[in-house]
């Protein structure tokens, strides 16, 4: 409830303080692990912002994961486009690879994974409104819970895709 009234607070000041542009939305489809990324990023002064990117992987382990960042803009005047830096949080909820059966009855049938990221990236603006941006970095999110005998082999599938240490994002968007 206080994460929630916080990010509340966050948003409402945003709007207050908004210098170059009220919001922007963005997106992506990943195929290489099929996931679907959504992003909304609030100024919260001339050089900063913030907003969180919402992802649902569809493979492997399937679920939400949401990503709160916050981002400083080189540009001294200006955080509508241009080269950032940005620091974030993770947490998801997923289901694992296999439920497991234990008298009958499904085990851990849903876990959760936390996480921090650091990156760089570019957006540009083009159109006036639309957008095109890139973020390369790294991330660090816990594994799934041991289940069984094949957890060192889930491990290693896990840092092969959804828990995968180099963040890449292409993401096309618009900005109002």
């Amino acid at each position: 409830m206080k994460i929630t009234m916080l990010l509340i607070v966050l948003f409402s000041t945003g709007l207050i303080y908004a210098q170059n542009f009220k919001g922007h939305v963005s997106g992506t489809y990943g195929s290489v692990n099929e996931k679907i990324r959504l992003q909304y990023e609030m100024p919260l002064d001339s050089q900063v912002s913030y907003g969180i990117n919402m992802n649902y992987y569809f493979k492997g382990w399937k679920g939400p994961v949401a990503e709160p960042f916050i981002r400083l803009y080189r540009k001294k005047d200006g955080n509508s486009e241009g080269f950032y830096g940005q620091a974030k949080l993770i947490y998801g909820n997923l289901s694992p690879l296999d439920s497991t059966f234990f008298g009958g009855e499904i085990v851990n049938e849903r876990w959760s994974t936390y996480g921090v990221g650091l990156g760089c990236g570019n957006k540009f603006l083009f159109a006036k409104h639309f957008t095109i941006e890139y973020l390369a970095g790294a991330r660090i999110l816990s594994p799934p819970p041991i289940i069984d005998d094949h957890y060192y082999f889930d491990q290693i599938g896990w840092y092969l895709s959804t828990g995968f240490p180099i963040d890449f994002q292409l993401k096309v968007g618009f900005q109002f």
